[in-house]
């Protein structure tokens, strides 16, 4: 059985969920299957901004993505907030030409890692083909495959095909069409996923 799992580098809670993901549900013979999608192109038409939050409830929403970190093992360095705005596309799309040459584990938690981990910028090219290299890969090829319009192109039918299947947020993943969104969702994913199993 795969799970499918929609992520973006842009989310620390999706690089949480990453971190953890395989691990948690081995055991259960399920192989994830990671899906990048650009989160910005999840937002749902006509919604507004989110309320600001406030000193306390800030705090706190850096103390939970710190307690999380901690616990499951994860690399986190509070200086990775300031690149909230980064457009990690580029990335996304690196990821897809990776997936099709068999290569993208390798690069997949190298990137999260430079991304959450080191604070680095996934936008710059410069760091992209430092991690394609060390993925194995040929950074040059992989980097002018990633900008073609053929890879613009699939990242938005991906995101275009996740929005119609409902997901609005990373990380979300599916057990049959059970739709979980969050980190904190994985403990219900591994319940109906152990349902599933059990049904053959």
């Amino acid at each position: 059985m795969q799970l499918p799992l929609y992520f973006d580098y842009a989310c620390p809670w999706a690089y949480l969920g990453s971190c953890r993901a395989e691990s948690y549900f081995r055991d259960l013979g399920v192989e994830i299957d990671f899906r990048p999608v650009h989160l910005r192109r999840l937002v749902e038409p006509g919604v507004g901004k989110p309320p600001e939050l406030g000193p306390r409830k800030q705090k706190n929403a850096a103390n939970d993505i710190r307690h999380w970190a901690e616990a499951l093992g994860a690399e986190f360095d509070p200086a990775a907030r300031a690149l909230y705005k980064t457009d990690t596309s580029l990335a996304l799309r690196c990821a897809l030409v990776a997936k099709d040459l068999g290569r993208f584990r390798e690069l997949h938690y190298p990137l999260y890692r430079a991304r959450w981990a080191q604070a680095r910028d996934l936008g710059r090219d410069d760091v992209l083909e430092e991690l394609l290299r060390g993925a194995g890969l040929d950074a040059a090829a992989v980097l002018a495959r990633a900008k073609s319009p053929e890879l613009e192109e699939r990242l938005t039918r991906d995101t275009e095909a996740a929005v119609g299947r409902g997901v609005f947020g990373v990380p979300t993943i599916f057990v049959g069409d059970e739709m979980f969104w969050g980190n904190d969702r994985f403990e219900l994913v591994r319940f109906y996923a152990a349902k599933a199993a059990a049904r053959g």
